[in-house]
């Protein structure tokens, strides 16, 4: 799978954009509404937690309490009615218009509104199922546009067979293809097993996080053994919050990532991930911009790593960071292996790469030698850290800029750093603490590079 162009447009003229853009005479309109249920979908968490008080409460509820459970029951009843009502509202003054080339969306009630999004702009699509859109049968269908995910559609909710064939029609007309087109068929790459998912998950609580746990016994000990039980107390409830915090975070990473599978499809990479709540993520070709291979300390007797990427459209915005994961947890050499394909069918073992110079071991002694740089005619490799492992690639055609930076100490040790930007995410390529006159020379070929591979696009 090749990196192909940033859109189907191309560098045609804009005013042969538009008019590519604008619907057909005699084109159909698909006019749709969200699902009736979708006030229950929305309101799900709240809705679940105003069930639990209210029942809670009519247990609790005896003898002179009885008023007080009425009113506590009714104050309750009357928000989620409330907030299936405001659903109901939504759903009534919201619809859906998909005609050629655009999707426009209608809604509000006292103000109307009208967005419309060309469908050639669009950089990803993703079909996405929280628990409670999955009780009923619902899915959302959340589209991506240039620029930014704030900027994205959520089509909340549509029944989830619906919401599929949506999927797959509007990734076929961001292609250009107009046409009503059954979801493509998938080539399985990778899927994640369970346990290896599980272990690698409960790895990455070993280290400082297990000590920290620790704290809360010894000052338990100490408290009991001196007679000071409000130390006992605090170390007690320290051990109780860090545990519940550390089994918080396990289950919500295995919660994510359960039965992860990465599939090749004409459409891009096709990702599916989740247990209770689930994801089904498209990235098409040519939108991962920069991709890194990290192996946590912990993970380096097994041989495991991580693979992570920069996506044109998904950025900081993206709290959890799931999006940003092409694979979780998988062999080393198969991460190395499977990246090389996705960019293009690159050995980056065979990537020529270079190390600062031995004085570097002045401002960063032990770490110099792991600070690994170098590139050939289609790629920008990094290697770095000597505990954690990081490999960071970046294919020519998708740096975005060059800088060379210097701190006070660099500039003493006759150092500098070259820092090649991407889109916003997780990979941050530098070649660190080279020699100055060597980093503006890598910086130079770089920009040579760079403006080579987009040329050639073009032109292929």
């Amino acid at each position: 799978m090749p990196p192909g162009s940033d859109s189907p447009a191309g560098d045609r003229p804009a005013g042969d954009r538009l008019a590519a853009d604008r619907p057909e005479p005699g084109q159909p309109e698909e006019v749709f509404r969200l699902h009736p249920l979708t006030p229950i979908a929305l309101g799900g968490k709240i809705l679940g937690v105003l069930v639990l008080v209210t029942l809670l409460g009519l247990v609790d509820g005896t003898g002179s309490g009885k008023t007080a459970v009425i009113w506590r029951t009714a104050i309750f009843g009357g928000v989620a009615v409330l907030l299936v009502l405001r659903g109901v509202i939504v759903v009534f003054v919201t619809s859906y218009h998909l005609l050629g080339g655009e999707l426009r969306i209608d809604s509000g009630l006292l103000q109307k509104q009208s967005k419309r999004v060309r469908l050639n702009r669009v950089q990803s699509v993703d079909v996405l199922e929280p628990l409670s859109a999955r009780i009923f049968g619902l899915a959302e269908v959340k589209v991506t546009t240039a620029g930014s995910q704030r900027a994205s559609i959520r089509l909340r909710f549509l029944a989830a067979p619906v919401a599929h064939q949506l999927r797959a029609d509007l990734l076929a007309r961001s292609s250009g293809t107009t046409d009503q087109a059954p979801e493509a068929p998938e080539r399985p790459l990778l899927r994640v097993p369970h346990q290896q998912l599980v272990r690698a998950q409960l790895l990455q609580l070993v280290s400082w996080r297990l000590l920290l746990l620790a704290i809360g016994p010894v000052l338990a000990v100490v408290g009991n053994n001196n007679g000071h039980n409000g130390t006992a107390i605090v170390g007690v409830s320290l051990f109780i919050s860090l545990g519940l915090a550390l089994l918080l975070t396990l289950w919500r990473q295995i919660n994510t990532f359960w039965d992860f599978t990465v599939g090749d499809t004409v459409d891009g990479l096709r990702i599916r991930h989740g247990l209770l709540s689930t994801s089904r993520q498209t990235v098409p070709p040519g939108r991962i911009q920069a991709v890194l291979i990290h192996q946590p300390l912990s993970w380096r007797p097994f041989g495991w790593a991580q693979v992570r990427m920069n996506v044109a459209g998904y950025g900081r915005s993206d709290s959890s960071g799931h999006q940003t994961v092409l694979i979780p947890v998988a062999d080393k050499d198969y991460a190395e292996a499977f990246v090389g394909w996705l960019l293009g069918g690159v050995d980056l073992a065979h990537v020529p790469l270079t190390r600062p110079p031995r004085r570097a071991a002045l401002r960063v002694p032990g770490w110099w030698r792991y600070e690994l740089a170098g590139a050939n005619d289609r790629l920008f490799v990094a290697r770095h850290g000597m505990l954690s492992r990081t490999i960071d690639v970046v294919p020519h055609e998708r740096t975005q800029s060059l800088r060379l930076t210097a701190g006070p100490w660099q500039r003493a040790l006759g150092l500098a750093t070259v820092r090649l930007d991407s889109t916003r995410g997780p990979v941050k390529t530098r070649a660190a603490h080279r020699d100055a006159t060597e980093a503006r020379e890598m910086l130079d070929r770089q920009i040579d590079r760079a403006r080579a591979a987009r040329q050639a696009r073009q032109v292929g």
